[in-house]
Order: C-alpha cells, then structure tokens, then sequence
C-alpha cells in the first residue's frame, strides 16, 4: 500500500526535476514577477527558523511521546515525525484560508507548495532561477501537484483533534516551551497566505482570527494532574549548568544551586576515596509566587542529581492536590503510589502543596496524602526525591503541620518577585523565540507596563506567567493590525510596534484583578 505521506511528495518532486525539460529560462518575463526575490526570502527565513524548532523538537521524549499517544495511521510501518505534524498543520491552514475562493492566487499555491517540500527538507528553490520559479507557478502541472498537496491526510486522529491544530495542541497539552513560536509561525503562514492577492476581505479577518484561536488557544487541554518531563538524550552536567546560568534573574537561587552542586560533587568523590560523608536530604521546599521558575529550577535539579549519580534517570513527574488526592477512603493512597511510581529514579513535584494540609476539614483526604507520600519517601529514600512547592507562609505552615515533613524536608529556596527589567528580558525571550523584534517605542511602553505591575504587584501577581500572557495578546493586536498592509515583508510581520502593546493604565488593571487585600490562592 502506498504511503499517504510520500504520494504527494514524490509526485512533486517528479515534477520539480522534470522543470527543466517544461520551462525555457531565457523566456521573456513580465516586470513585475508574481514572486519576487523578496518574497522567496521571506519564506526561507520562515523555514529556516522552523526547521531548527522541529530538529529540536525530533529529539524530545515528551513530544514524540505524545505525539504516538494521539496519532494512528494507515501504514505500520512509517515512522512520523515533527516536521510531519506541522505539515499537516499547515495543509490544514492553506484550506481555511482559500475555502470559497473560486481562483486562488498564485502565490498562495507558492506558499503551500514551498513548505510542503522544506518542511521534509527539500528547498526547491535553491535550484531555481527566479525566472523558472515563477514559470514554474505559472504552469497547469504545478496547480494540480498543489491541489493534490492540498488533500495530502497524513494522519486519523481522535475525534477531539480533528477540529484543531495538531502541533499547538500537542505542544500546549504538554505545555512545551515551543507552543507560542509554533503558534506564531502558524498564524503567519496564514497571514501571507491571505495577503497572497493584496487584499483581506472580512470574512478573511474572520478565518485568520479562527486560526489565531486554534494556534495560540488549542481546545485540547492537558487532561490529567500528573505532568512527566523526561531529559534529553544527549544532557551532561555541563549544559545543565548552562541553562541555570542563562535564566533570567533568580540570582540567589543560582547560587544556591550551585553551591548544592559543588557539595555533591564533592561528597562522592569522598565516597570513592573511602570517606566518611554527611547524609544527603535531597528533598527540597520551594517557597515563592506563582511564575517565578519553580518548575524550571526543579527540572534543572533533577538532571544535575542523574549527573551526579544520585537518581538513575532524574526526569521529573509534576502533580497537585487534585493529582493525589481522590474522593473515598483508600483511594488517595493509591493515587498516590501511583504517582510516586512513575517518579522513581527521579524528582516528583508538588505545586501548592500546601492544599494538601486543610486541618479545618476532618473529611478531607489531603491528609491521607501526606502520610502515604511520607510512607513512599522513606521507602524509597535512595530513589526518589520530593520537592514541594507554594507560598512562603502556607508552606511554612504546611512543613510544620506534621512532624514527618519537618524531618523530611531541610532544604528551603525562596523565589523572589521578577523585577521590571527581567520581566522585560522574559517578554523579550518569549518575542525572540517567536521570531519576533520590539521597535523603541514599544519596549518602552512594555517597560513601563512592568513598573507599574511590580509596583502593585500582590501575593499572586503572575510574574512570568503575566509576560507570556502580554505577549500572546500583543501579537494577536500585531497581526490585526498588520492584516490591512497590502504587501508583508519580513520586516513587518517581525516588528512589534508601539501601537500593538495595549494602554498602559487597562492593561495594568486587568493583570491585577484583584486588590491585595481579597486574594486567594
């Protein structure tokens, strides 16, 4: 049986090797050529830039994890991969946009037909004249290999992805760090699809905001309490130590981490020359506001343990109350030793583990939690290590509400609020990685938009959650208004101007809903 996957995409590069014979490069062309250098520029920055997520995302345990849990396909024997899944993305975009269209312009068709084939990298286009490439979407073959490409169904999907975008929703389930550039390079393939023909109707605004919704707003959800986040294949110590270094802030925290690394390090070299050493308490309590890297310190923490020899696989398991704790007598306890199971040999990490301790509740099951968690912890001492995490002084009050927990847990970090500046590096990152740029302008305003955010800043202010939340709304304001310039170059689809970051004074009071004195957890 054929391969869905490679029907289109031999029968296109059939026709691209066979240009030669169909097209005449010293053929007269009109002035002004339907696709220009600039335009072939620009999609190649689209795919390069693509292509370095997707060689990353290749080696990711987690996504091809996922990834298999969702797909099915009609051949057993095809192994799919990311570049795949974003295709297929990207057939799905080129539909949306053209639905209704009687006669779609060529440079759409140009726009499908290209990222089709760098996608599964083959750049035709590097072995074309500008000259046979637009004779080549000039050409009836090249329109019919583009309506076969546009019917190419890679996969059979669940009933729940059908709708959506495969690779957002993937990606945000798994609340990956790649999501936002993903979405963006999405929305953009749309935007220049639309744009092909120089104008955008309003039902055109219409389908471009439908994709912006399933690009950075995926109906599928993570559906369970229990998130794992396995390592990569190729870490060493020495990476790790790079990463904590290139953070933004947490200054005290770096230190902290290398200081316990160092420690460690130290301990089994003693080990191997026969020394007496000091017990190592891995467990931790991480003590801060939401958004200030918890998670990310923690996953740091448990491959520098794999490294150094003190869990075999050092992947993390993160989980809450609602991941431990069920609803009738003697089923937490199971939950919970299924939980601690899948964290053997690594780091098993509880968001506001504070709610687990609810003492004015006598039917609670939390309770029953943290004994069958201490139970496992002193189990498995010698493979699993615990780091808890919430507000400074529930978790104070969480620590000291049973004597296990206070001889468990000795080692306490406290993760203090971004300042306006490293809120402003995080927002930048977040641009960066979706190849987006700030004009002047516009990083002033989001400074200022930070200063006064962390000047009224409360117990629960989101702090890096609130700049990637900024961020996917500015872009949502940068693709409206860039939808009504006639011709895109890279430029503009790049530049967030000062125009697309919302009024200050609003902005400020939607982010801090609450006044200090009525927040909750």
């Amino acid at each position: 049986m054929e391969d869905k996957k490679d029907k289109g995409s031999s029968k296109f590069s059939e026709f691209i090797e066979k240009l030669k014979e169909i097209v005449d490069e010293k053929a007269d062309l009109d002035q002004n050529l339907v696709i220009d250098l600039e335009y072939v520029n620009l999609l190649k920055h689209e795919g390069e830039s693509i292509r370095k997520v997707l060689d990353d995302l290749e080696h990711d345990a987690v996504f091809n994890e996922a990834l298999n849990a969702i797909i099915s396909t009609n051949n057993n024997a095809v192994e799919y991969h990311a570049a795949h899944v974003l295709l297929q993305d990207v057939i799905k975009v080129y539909n949306m946009t053209i639905a209704g269209q009687k006669e779609i312009p060529l440079k759409a068709q140009f726009v499908l037909a290209y990222f089709f084939e760098v996608l599964q990298q083959n750049d035709f286009t590097k072995s074309l004249s500008l000259a046979r490439i637009n004779q080549l979407v000039a050409s009836d073959k090249f329109k019919e290999n583009v309506q076969k490409i546009a019917q190419a169904s890679f996969f059979n999907l669940p009933k729940d992805f059908a709708e959506e975008l495969l690779m957002p929703s993937i990606l945000s389930r798994i609340d990956h760090r790649d999501f936002k550039t993903i979405g963006s390079f999405l929305y953009r393939i749309a935007s220049l699809i639309t744009k092909a023909d120089e104008t955008v109707s309003e039902a055109e605004k219409e389908v471009l905001k439908t994709i912006s919704n399933k690009a950075f707003k995926p109906k599928v959800k993570t559906q369970s309490s229990v998130k794992a986040q396995e390592i990569p294949a190729d870490d060493t110590l020495e990476k790790v130590m790079a990463e904590l270094k290139e953070l933004v802030g947490l200054r005290d925290i770096k230190i902290a981490v290398e200081e316990l690394t160092n420690f460690l390090k130290i301990q089994k070299i003693r080990e191997k020359e026969g020394l007496k050493t000091k017990q190592n308490a891995l467990h931790s309590v991480f003590m801060g506001p939401p958004g200030t890297g918890k998670t990310t310190i923690a996953r740091l923490i448990g491959r520098i343990y794999k490294h150094l020899g003190y869990l075999q696989k050092g992947h993390l398991v993160e989980t809450d109350r609602a991941g431990l704790v069920a609803g009738y007598v003697g089923q937490t306890a199971m939950k919970v030793d299924e939980v601690v199971q899948s964290a053997l040999d690594g780091v098993l990490f509880i968001d506001e583990a504070y709610s687990l301790a609810q003492q004015d509740n006598q039917r609670d099951f939390g309770n029953e939690a943290i004994e069958a968690l201490l139970k496992r912890m002193e189990d498995n001492r010698e493979n699993l290590v615990v780091i808890v995490a919430g507000y400074p002084d529930e978790m104070k009050d969480f620590i000291q509400s049973n004597p296990g927990l206070q001889s468990r847990f000795n080692r306490y970090y406290s993760f203090d609020h971004y300042q306006p500046l490293e809120l402003m590096d995080i927002f930048k990152m977040y641009a960066t990685k979706a190849d987006f740029v700030l004009s002047e302008d516009a990083s002033d305003k989001m400074l200022e938009i930070f200063e006064r955010l962390y000047e009224k800043r409360n117990k629960s202010f989101g702090n890096a959650r609130v700049a990637r939340n900024l961020f996917e709304k500015i872009i949502e304001r940068q693709a409206s208004r860039i939808v009504q310039i006639p011709k895109l170059t890279k430029e503009i689809l790049m530049t967030i101007e000062e125009a697309d970051i919302p009024e200050i004074n609003k902005t400020v009071e939607e982010v801090l809903v609450f006044k200090e004195d009525e927040n909750a957890d």
